[in-house]
């Protein structure tokens, strides 16, 4: 569900775009196929998550370019059991964490790699998050620790 908003700045205004986030923890909505295409449909041009973003159990082949256009997120961040090597959250400026993962983390990043293979994360791309409501981190079990930078 999208909401569009007016961001009123200097000289322009700027449409907003709004979604729903999940708060599904590590389960899953069907097979793979289903759940990429729905978190493609629910974040693509999305900027403002109103909840979590879970990004659970996705293949190294998956395109997650379409995450790229999200802001700020009110909830957690979650990113479990995943096989791909870099999350495109550039443009991720706050974690509000108003939800917390666990009742404790506003982002969890755990066991990202293929448990036989050469697949995993090793970049979560944040490059431009300046904030989060808890400082408390949740990195478990990632065979490489993944850079924040580029």
């Amino acid at each position: 569900m999208f909401f569009k908003l007016e961001k009123a700045a200097s000289f322009f205004i700027s449409p907003v775009v709004v979604c729903t986030g999940t708060h599904n923890g590590l389960s899953m909505s069907g097979n793979s196929e289903i759940q990429y295409n729905l978190m493609k449909e629910r974040y693509n041009n999305c900027n403002i998550v109103m909840g979590n973003i879970e990004v659970n159990m996705m293949e190294h082949t998956r395109d997650l370019s379409f995450l790229q256009s999200i802001k700020e997120v009110t909830g957690y961040v979650l990113i479990a059991v995943n096989q791909f090597s870099r999350l495109p959250l550039d443009n991720l400026r706050l974690i509000r964490g108003t939800t917390l993962y666990e009742d404790r983390y506003a982002l969890a990043v755990m066991l990202n790699y293929q448990k036989y293979g050469q697949h995993g994360l090793q970049e979560l791309g944040l490059t431009t998050l300046t904030g989060m409501l808890t400082e408390e981190k949740f990195p478990i079990n990632n065979r490489s620790s993944p850079s924040t930078t580029n």
